[in-house]
């Protein structure tokens, strides 16, 4: 782990590791930032320089989750608590299509049960109070 910002930390690794000349990425078209990257993108702007590789950039959601679950990979807590997009503290919330009525409230079910993936980010913007 390496604190600060993603930019800061990726070039204290580079810095620390300079025989590193590629990163495995999870982009997907329709994320923030894909457009115009293919399965190997250089970083560009002022980001620290090096190979983006982009294995699941044409994946749909359910791919993910199916990839993740089939090979019982880790992932954060939250997609259990019906967060499908994780962003920042302020702008990110369960998403509202998972929500069900329980006994004690509302809860939400876990991220792989969303059904229509289009609805991914719906967590995404303001956050509820």
């Amino acid at each position: 782990t390496i604190q600060g910002s993603m930019k800061d930390a990726l070039s204290k690794m580079l810095s620390d590791r300079p025989s590193i000349k590629a990163m495995l990425m999870g982009t997907r078209q329709g994320d923030p930032g894909s457009k115009g990257q293919t399965h190997f993108s250089p970083t560009d702007g002022n980001w620290p320089k090096v190979m983006r590789v982009n294995p699941i950039l044409h994946w749909e959601y359910a791919q993910v989750w199916t990839f993740l679950r089939g090979l019982t990979l880790p992932y954060p807590i939250y997609y259990d608590q019906g967060y499908t997009s994780l962003g920042g503290i302020n702008n990110t919330s369960p998403n509202p299509n998972l929500a069900r009525d329980d006994k004690s409230g509302i809860k939400f079910k876990p991220a792989y049960e969303l059904e229509d993936g289009s609805l991914e980010r719906a967590g995404r913007g303001k956050k509820a109070s």
